[in-house]
């Protein structure tokens, strides 16, 4: 577990003179550490926990990577040079861009979309200069021509592999869920959280086979807006107030926001024992910034044995009141069921992509 507190702990946080550019996943500055083998240490005398960094590259910083090297116009130029000092002074060179390329994956395996390819080799071909090793090699007018065939085998690596599209259809599955919040906010007029709740964990229940907490914890953030008329950043956009043109891809690029909490849920698996894993992002896009903001994390556990970890958000306690208060007799008698898995009754990947595609088609007909 990491629990993050403001009284005593490790000082892992964002610098303040870095948040401009970077941002944490947790809510207070410090963090405290336990595992099993912190306990048995710890009864006996001390123990030594060993705590990981690296910066996460958000889609909009990787995407402006190529062009940063090239040494073309940027307004994000000063942005990108701070953020690459502190990875180089500050992280010794660790970063990470594995969620963009998860947000890329799909326009990778579109016909004849060469951008996904040069930003990775961007990324590979920084990596190369941190370590000095790219000197001899960019003889080439184009200074990513060494690193293309790397980038490109490491998108075929991702294109192969099922544990990365399971990535994908959990981002999905956030994106279902959201969808079919908007459609039932805009659909119904002074809406109470309880039964726009109900009606959505109905929806997790027969049409997705799961209870999803955290993407319910999302939509509950969202439906407190129109409920009481009082907006987190993060859903306060005229878009996602009412059905626009760009409603449906504003709510895609919002589920690819809230994903980013599902993602450094995966980090906290990485290591064992005594050593944790402690994410920071950066990002170009203030939305993201306003989605971590209007989440803030406690905590976050994880239970290796079931292959699952748990993200405690600093209003988790009222999330789950309200929940609690929303859920009937035979829903509760459903969820309960001893028949029912640990999580649930998860339904084909082709059942989530019918109700996006129904729920994107009713939210069109609004526009």
């Amino acid at each position: 577990m990491l629990y993050s507190t403001n009284f005593n702990g490790a000082e892992l946080q964002v610098d303040e003179s870095s948040r401009h550019v970077l941002c944490g996943i947790f809510s207070n500055n410090k963090l405290l550490a336990y595992s099993d083998s912190i306990s048995r240490e710890m009864e006996i005398g001390l123990s030594t926990i060993l705590y990981k960094r690296r910066v996460l590259f958000d889609t909009n910083f990787i995407s402006d990577l190529p062009s940063y090297f090239l040494g073309e116009e940027l307004t994000t130029r000063d942005r990108i040079k701070d953020v690459l000092s502190i990875i180089e002074h500050d992280y010794a060179g660790g970063f990470d861009y594995v969620f963009p390329m998860l947000e890329n994956l799909r326009e990778f395996t579109r016909d004849n979309v060469p951008h996904p390819v040069k930003k990775v080799a961007a990324a590979i071909y920084y990596d190369h200069r941190l370590r000095g090793a790219d000197s001899a090699e960019n003889a080439h007018p184009d200074i990513f021509a060494p690193y293309y065939l790397q980038a490109e085998s490491v998108w075929m690596q991702f294109r192969h592999n099922q544990y990365i599209w399971e990535r994908i259809d959990q981002r999905d599955l956030i994106y279902s869920v959201m969808l079919k919040t908007f459609h039932l906010c805009w659909t119904h007029e002074k809406l109470s959280i309880e039964s726009a709740l109900h009606s959505l964990v109905d929806y997790c229940i027969n049409d997705l086979g799961v209870l999803p907490l955290k993407e319910l914890y999302f939509a509950w953030k969202a439906i407190i807006g129109f409920s009481i008329g009082h907006y987190t950043p993060a859903f306060d956009e005229s878009s996602l107030k009412s059905p626009k043109k760009d409603s449906i891809n504003r709510i895609g690029a919002l589920a690819w926001d809230l994903y980013m909490f599902r993602f450094v849920e995966t980090l906290l698996t990485e290591e064992e024992g005594n050593t944790f894993y402690i994410p920071t992002i950066t990002t170009l896009d203030k939305g993201l910034l306003s989605t971590i903001a209007s989440c803030p994390v406690k905590a976050m556990i994880s239970f290796k044995h079931l292959q699952h970890v748990e993200t405690i958000f600093e209003d988790e306690a009222l999330f789950q009141q309200c929940l609690n208060a929303a859920l009937s007799i035979k829903q509760i008698e459903t969820l309960t069921s001893h028949s029912r898995g640990i999580k649930g009754h998860k339904r084909a990947r082709y059942f989530v992509s019918l109700s996006i595609a129904h729920t994107e088609k009713q939210i069109r007909k609004l526009i």
